[in-house]
C-alpha cells in the first residue's frame, strides 16, 4: 500500500532519463589521473533526486569492471554522517569504515596495509575532538590526561606521538597501492551546522589522503549558511576551496513529474468504472489547482502514500477526483485542509437565496482567515481551485449563485461539496445511519426483481435507514434508474410503503409518505402516456397486500391532481395529470376494493392512519357505509380508544427568544365530529380515563383521551 519515500537503486528503475547524468558523473569520477585527492560535489535541493544519481553512478562504475581482475577497481565507501549521533564518532567512525574497506582480501596488498594504518589512525584520533573553528592540526586533548586502559593502551600503541608520522606512512602505503578509492559521503544537509562544519575540516584537513575521490552530496545553500564564519570565511568562499568539481543536478522537468503521477494514479483507478470518472471536471481540477503541488518526485511519493491508504477505505463513496483534490490539500497546505474540516457550513452546501450581505462578508471573512497563511503569489490561484470544489465559494466572493436544484446532482455524484457526503472525505467513515454508495448502486441493480428489492428495503426498516434510502433515491429517478425497472420499484413502494416509519416526530423529519409519493411521480413521469401510467399503477395497486395508505394516499393525490372532492382550488392542465378521468376512477374503485379487504379481516381498525384513509373512503363511497364502520368500530372500548387516538395531531411551534420548538398535542373535535358525535361518545371516554386499567394503556392512547378531554373541557384550545 505504502512506498517508502527512498532513491531509486538502479538505472532499470529511472523513469525520470538520469541515467546518463549519472554515467557522465562516473565518467569524470574515473577520468581524475592524478594522485591528489579530489573533491566533487553534487548539488541538489531535497527531493531533486541526489542520492538516486549517486547510486546510478554507483552502478556505472560497478558495471565497467563486471567480470574484471579487482587489481585496477575502485573502492568504493559510502559513509552516512546521519548515523552516527555526536561528533566523536562522526570522525572515529568515518576512519574505521575506510580501514574495513580497504582490508578486503580482493583487494592489493598495499591495500590492505593502508587499511591497518588507516586503524592506526583512528585509534589516535578517537580521543580528540576536533576544534569546529580551527583547521588541522590544532586539537582539543583535554580527554588525553584522564585516559586509562583501553584508551591509553591505544594512545601507547601508537610507535610515536606523532599524528604526522603516522599520516606521512599512510599516504606512502596510499599512494603505492593501485585502486583510486571513492568516498561517497551523502545526506550532509540533514546534519547540524556544527556537524556539517566537522564534515567539511575531516575531509579537507583529515581526510585528503593520495588516490582518493570523495563525492559529496547535499543541498548547496544548507551548507553554506552553515559553513559561515568557518576561518573567516563566508560559507561560500569556505565552500569553494573544498570542492573542486561542483556538478548540478539536472532539474526535473514538471512534465516528467506529472507523467510519474499519473501513471501511479492510473494504477490506483485502474478498477474503477468509466462513468465515475469524469476527464472533463478531472481536467478542471488538475489545471486549476492541484498540479501546482508536485515539484519533484518527493512529493508526488508523499502524496501517494496519504492517497493509497484513505483510498481504499472511501473509494465507493467519494467522488474520486474530489478526493484526489483533498489529499493533495492535506498533504501540502495542511493547516487550509483543517480549515476546510472545520468549517462546513461556509463550504459545503447551495448559495442561500435571500442571503444578507452582512452574512455573506462573514463567509469571506471565515474563508481569507483560512487562506491567510497560504503566500500571497498562491492565494489567488488556491481560492479559484476551491471554487470548483465547493461552489458555494462563487457567491461567497461575488460570483455566480448555485442554488439547492444542484444539491441532488452533487449528492449523487457524492461531491464533497454535498453536504451529505462532505463529512466523509474528512473523517473516513460514513455517518451513523448513513447509506453507502456501494449499497445504493447493490440496491438499485436489483430492481429488476421485485422480491429482492423488497427484501432490501425491508432491511433498510429493520435498521432505521428507510427514510434516508427513500430520500437518496430521488436522485436517481429522473434517468440513472433503468426504465424497465421503474415498475418494479413503484410496486415494491406501494406493497410496503405502510410498513415505513411516518417520521413525523419532529419539525425536521421526513415525511416518509411524501417521500413516496415524490418517487412515484417522477418515476412514472419517464413515461410519455397515460396509459403506460395508468398501467402500472393499476397493477401495482392490485398487487399490495401489506399497505393500504399508500394506496390510498397515491389516488388522493390523483384525485388532487384533477381537482376532484373540492381538494384544490384548480385542476392541474390535462397534460400535466398522470392519469385521466377513466383511469382515476378505476384507481379509486381499486382503493375502495383494497379498503373493503382490510375491513373484513379487521386490520382497518388497527391501521395508523385510520382516520386519513377514512377521509379519502368516504370520497369514494357514501357516507353510510364509512357510518356504519366507524359504529361498529366504536361499539367497544378498545375501538373507541383506537378511533380517538386516530385524531391526535402534534404541533411544533417557536417562540421570539426559543432556539428549539415547543411540541403541542391536539385533537381537532369537528373532525371526530364528522363521523360521531363527540358528545355521545365524551361519558364513555371519561369513565376509561377515571378507570384503573387506564395506566394499563400506551403512552399515546392515555395522551389521546387526555387531549380529547382537556379540548372538550376548554382547558385546551381547538386550534381550528
Amino acid at each position: 500500500m505504502f512506498k517508502p519515500d527512498q532513491p531509486i537503486q538502479s538505472e532499470k528503475e529511472d523513469i525520470l532519463g538520469r541515467h546518463s547524468f549519472a554515467q557522465a558523473l562516473g565518467k569524470a569520477v574515473l577520468s581524475h589521473k592524478d594522485k591528489n585527492s579530489i573533491v566533487i560535489g553534487l548539488f541538489g535541493a531535497w527531493g531533486s533526486g541526489k542520492t538516486s544519481i549517486i547510486n546510478m553512478t554507483i552502478e556505472y562504475i560497478n558495471k565497467l569492471y563486471e567480470g574484471k581482475e579487482s587489481k585496477n577497481k575502485p573502492i568504493i565507501v559510502r559513509f552516512n554522517p546521519w548515523n552516527y549521533s555526536n561528533q566523536d564518532q562522526l570522525i572515529s567512525q568515518f576512519f574505521r569504515q575506510l580501514s574495513v574497506a580497504l582490508r578486503r582480501k580482493d583487494y592489493a596488498g598495499d591495500a590492505q596495509k593502508a587499511g591497518k594504518q588507516v586503524e592506526v589512525y583512528a585509534n589516535f584520533l578517537e580521543p580528540l575532538t576536533l576544534i569546529p573553528q580551527i583547521g588541522f592540526p590544532a586539537f582539543l586533548i583535554s580527554k588525553v590526561a584522564g585516559l586509562v586502559g583501553k584508551g591509553a593502551k591505544k594512545w601507547g600503541d601508537s610507535k610515536a606521538n606523532d599524528l604526522s608520522s603516522i599520516r606521512t606512512k599512510l599516504n606512502e602505503l596510499l599512494v603505492k597501492q593501485p585502486h583510486k578509492i571513492i568516498i561517497v559521503v551523502d545526506d550532509i544537509d540533514r546534519l547540524n551546522n556544527i556537524e556539517i562544519r566537522q564534515i567539511f575540516q575531516l575531509i579537507k584537513s583529515l581526510g585528503d589522503f593520495p588516490n582518493t575521490i570523495y563525492l559529496l552530496a547535499f543541498d548547496k545553500e544548507v551548507v553554506i549558511n552553515a559553513l559561515a564564519g568557518v576561518q573567516e570565511d563566508s560559507g561560500l568562499k569556505y565552500l569553494e576551496k573544498v570542492v573542486q568539481a561542483p556538478f548540478e543536478v539536472p532539474l526535473i522537468n514538471k512534465d516528467e513529474v506529472a507523467r510519474f503521477l499519473f501513471s501511479q494514479l492510473d494504477i490506483l483507478i485502474k478498477d474503477l468504472p468509466e462513468e465515475k470518472w469524469d476527464k472533463n471536471y478531472w481536467g478542471n481540477i488538475y489545471y486549476s489547482g492541484l498540479k501546482h503541488f508536485f515539484n519533484n518526485i518527493r512529493d508526488v511519493t508523499r502524496y501517494l502514500n496519504s492517497l493509497r491508504f484513505s483510498f481504499q477505505i472511501v473509494k465507493d463513496e467519494v467522488n474520486v477526483v474530489d478526493f484526489l483534490a483533498i489529499i493533495g490539500i492535506q498533504v501540502f497546505i495542511p493547516d487550509v485542509y483543517y480549515g476546510i474540516r472545520d468549517n462546513k457550513d461556509i463550504f459545503a452546501g447551495a448559495s442561500e437565496t435571500g442571503r444578507t450581505t452582512a452574512s455573506q462578508t462573514q463567509a469571506k471573512t471565515r474563508c481569507d482567515k483560512i487562506l491567510e497563511g497560504v503566500k500571497d503569489s498562491n492565494r489567488e490561484r488556491l481560492k479559484e481551485f476551491l471554487k470548483r470544489l465547493f461552489p458555494k465559494l462563487e457567491a461567497t466572493y461575488g460570483g455566480s449563485n448555485y442554488g439547492h436544484d444542484w444539491l441532488d446532482s452533487w449528492r449523487r455524484n457524492c461531491r464533497v461539496c454535498s453536504p451529505d457526503i462532505f463529512d466523509i472525505y474528512f473523517k473516513l467513515s460514513l455517518p451513523k445511519g448513513e447509506i453507502s454508495q456501494k449499497e445504493i448502486e447493490l440496491i438499485l441493480s436489483r430492481g429488476d426483481n421485485t422480491d429482492e428489492f423488497k427484501e432490501a428495503l425491508v432491511k433498510f426498516n429493520e435498521d432505521g435507514r428507510i427514510a434516508r434510502f427513500l430520500e437518496r433515491l430521488e436522485d436517481y429517478t429522473e434517468k440513472q434508474i433503468p426504465k424497465d425497472h421503474i415498475e418494479n420499484i413503484i410496486t415494491v413502494l406501494m406493497d410496503v410503503g405502510d410498513v415505513f416509519p411516518d417520521d413525523k416526530a419532529g419539525p425536521f423529519k421526513t415525511d416518509t409518505p411524501m417521500r413516496i409519493r415524490r418517487l412515484c411521480y417522477q418515476l412514472t413521469k419517464r413515461f410519455d402516456t397515460q396509459e403506460e401510467r395508468f398501467g402500472i399503477y393499476k397493477r401495482a395497486m392490485e398487487k399490495a397486500e401489506r399497505s393500504l395508505y399508500t394506496v390510498v394516499d397515491e389516488v388522493g393525490i390523483q384525485d388532487q391532481q384533477h381537482g376532484k372532492y373540492h381538494l384544490k382550488e384548480k385542476p392541474d392542465p390535462v397534460e400535466n395529470r398522470v392519469v385521466n378521468e377513466e383511469q382515476l376512477a378505476e384507481l379509486e374503485k381499486i382503493a375502495c376494493n383494497k379498503i373493503e379487504e382490510w375491513v373484513k379481516d379487521g386490520r382497518l381498525k388497527k391501521h395508523e392512519e385510520l382516520i386519513p384513509i377514512l377521509y379519502r373512503w368516504e370520497n369514494w363511497t357514501n357516507k353510510e357505509r364509512v357510518d356504519d364502520f366507524v359504529k361498529d368500530m366504536v361499539n367497544d372500548d378498545e375501538g373507541l380508544i383506537d378511533f380517538i387516538t386516530g385524531f391526535l395531531s402534534r404541533g411544533f411551534s417557536y417562540g421570539m427568544t426559543d432556539y428549539v420548538s415547543k411540541e403541542s398535542w391536539n385533537i381537532n373535535l369537528k373532525n371526530v365530529d364528522r363521523f360521531i358525535n363527540s358528545k355521545e361518545i365524551e361519558p364513555r371516554i371519561r369513565k376509561i380515563a377515571a378507570s384503573s386499567e387506564f395506566k394499563s394503556l400506551s403512552d399515546k392512547k392515555q395522551r389521546g383521551i387526555k387531549i380529547f378531554l382537556d379540548t372538550f373541557d376548554g382547558k385546551i384550545k381547538d386550534p381550528y
